[in-house]
């Protein structure tokens, strides 16, 4: 999936997103202390958590990205593999508990160096162990953010109402070839590569609670009983009369 589909895919999602309730955000912001850490900004449950998958992290300008508060940073990641090798294997993991929400949508924000890998694949679990490939996409611009990145998982049967949900964005080969390409148009893939990311956020609407009738105790339906068959036994004397 190229880019510029990818963003055609998030741009759709605006109306719905404005209207959604966010699940977990990471914009990188420092805690009250002034520490910057990989931590959620925010999470509805709780429950959310970040892992560097074979690469460093560090923080570093948000410049560009859709973040405008003063202060805040962005993730950098680098350490790629070499090229030719461990391909979709390094990258970032989100995890997010989705308990009670549903119609799960993530958007995020994306800066690739020239050096980097063009291509990355977004990858999901439903169990916290087994990966399923949501889409590719390569990036066509580096050294700039690209804003607005997503995917809408709510067609995605599993999603909703679970604690083991989690997604990955890792570096993966050029579609047919054993190798990465550089998202520099003149540039090498190298390991000295980065991508950053800002303003990972995911976002799904509250699962309606379900009414259940309350059910009757016991005297509370002889009671009615005896009333009905007292009813009964009046609209009979009314007759005879």
């Amino acid at each position: 999936m190229k880019l510029k589909s990818f963003l055609l895919a998030a741009g759709l999602l605006l109306t719905g997103l404005a209207q959604a309730d966010t699940v977990a955000l990471w914009s990188y912001s420092a805690d009250r202390n002034g520490v910057f850490s990989t931590k959620p900004t925010y999470t509805d449950n709780g429950n959310a958590s970040f892992d560097a998958l074979g690469v460093s992290t560090t923080f570093v300008s948000q410049s560009g990205s859709s973040d405008t508060t003063a202060g805040s940073q962005a993730l950098n990641t680098a350490g790629y593999a070499a090229q030719g090798t461990g391909d979709r294997t390094t990258g970032v993991r989100f995890s997010i508990d989705t308990t009670g929400f549903q119609d799960i949508v993530l958007t995020f924000d994306q800066r690739n160096s020239a050096t980097a890998s063009s291509w990355t694949a977004l990858q999901y679990t439903l169990d916290g162990e087994n990966w399923i490939e949501a889409t590719t996409f390569r990036m066509l611009r580096d050294s700039v953010f690209v804003k607005g990145l997503g995917f809408d998982f709510s067609d995605i049967a599993g999603v909703d109402n679970n604690a083991n949900f989690a997604v990955q964005l890792v570096s993966m080969f050029a579609p047919g070839t054993q190798a990465y390409s550089a998202t520099g148009a003149t540039s090498n893939y190298g390991t000295a590569g980065t991508i950053r990311y800002d303003m990972v956020q995911f976002v799904g609407a509250l699962i309606p609670e379900v009414d259940v009738p309350e059910v009757p105790e016991p005297a509370s339906i002889a009671l009615t009983l005896v009333a009905l068959g007292a009813m009964g036994v009046s609209i009979r004397r009314r007759k005879q009369a």
